[in-house]
């Protein structure tokens, strides 16, 4: 009954919205559309730009919530009514606390091309929710045309 789409507005992420509004409109499936505000590099600021950090950061989340709700086609709006949410911290951890805290149903995710040796040592986002999150998930993947 209700359904996560994590949305980073990467082309991977851009697939796996459509599959999740598809399946949205197949099961009557209330839309949740998540983007994760990573935590920045330089934990330190100069006193002197703080006031400008926090004007930056409500007019980044202004413009991060109108993309957010553009991704949504007009005729889909005659079926559903999505819920957008901005978030802060690690996307594996606030995409897992958001899901478990909303009672979802099924999170749907882009999966990037990482090399081996990325994901051996990093792995994705993707890989870190599918292990931990407290319902299923769709991981979504364009297809590779074989030569």
């Amino acid at each position: 009954k209700k359904i996560l789409i994590g949305c980073d507005f990467s082309n991977n992420s851009n697939l796996a919205f459509q599959y999740g509004l598809s399946l949205a409109q197949e099961f009557e499936s209330e839309l949740h559309l998540v983007h994760v505000l990573e935590p920045p590099i330089y934990k330190e600021w100069p006193k002197s730009v703080e006031h400008t950090k926090e004007i930056i950061r409500k007019d980044l989340f202004v413009d991060l919530n109108k993309k957010l709700e553009a991704m949504v086609p007009q005729d889909a709006l005659n079926w559903c009514k999505p819920r957008t949410t901005l978030l802060e911290g690690h996307p594996d951890v606030e995409l897992i606390r958001y899901a478990d805290a909303q009672g979802i149903d099924l999170i749907v995710l882009g999966v990037a091309g990482h090399r081996l040796v990325e994901s051996f040592f990093v792995g994705s986002t993707t890989e870190r929710v599918m292990r931990k999150a407290p319902c299923a998930v769709l991981s979504v993947r364009p297809m590779q045309i074989k030569k």
